[in-house]
């Protein structure tokens, strides 16, 4: 039976201005204005706000947009659909414009 190393030093007991596993509020504020730039730099981030028709909107328009950058995957999609790759490059930015259809009705 092996057993593990045991430590040197016990672990130190949390103080009660912080403790052991939250950050201090100045590392939560970085971190939190580090997500908001990010939101701000990339739209396809989310938000709290984000509704589940525009995240998989923009999921959607993301993988049409990574199918036509990556030309060796559209010509697999192209071979495995029986059209030319310039079709299929066609078919993935008409589908960029509704990617998963309208916006459902918003509720008052």
């Amino acid at each position: 039976m092996v057993r593990p190393p045991s430590p040197s030093h016990p672990p130190c007991a949390p103080s009660p201005s912080h403790p052991a596993n939250l950050p201090p509020q100045a590392d939560k504020l970085r971190t939190q204005q580090q997500l908001e730039q990010l939101q701000n730099k990339y739209i396809g981030t989310g938000h709290a706000d984000t509704t589940k028709h525009e995240w998989t909107s923009n999921i959607a328009r993301d993988s049409y947009a990574s199918y036509q950058g990556h030309p060796p995957l559209l010509h697999y999609m192209a071979i495995g659909m029986g059209l030319p790759m310039e079709r299929v490059r066609m078919h993935c930015m008409e589908k960029m414009v509704l990617p998963v259809g309208p916006a459902p009705a918003v509720e008052d």
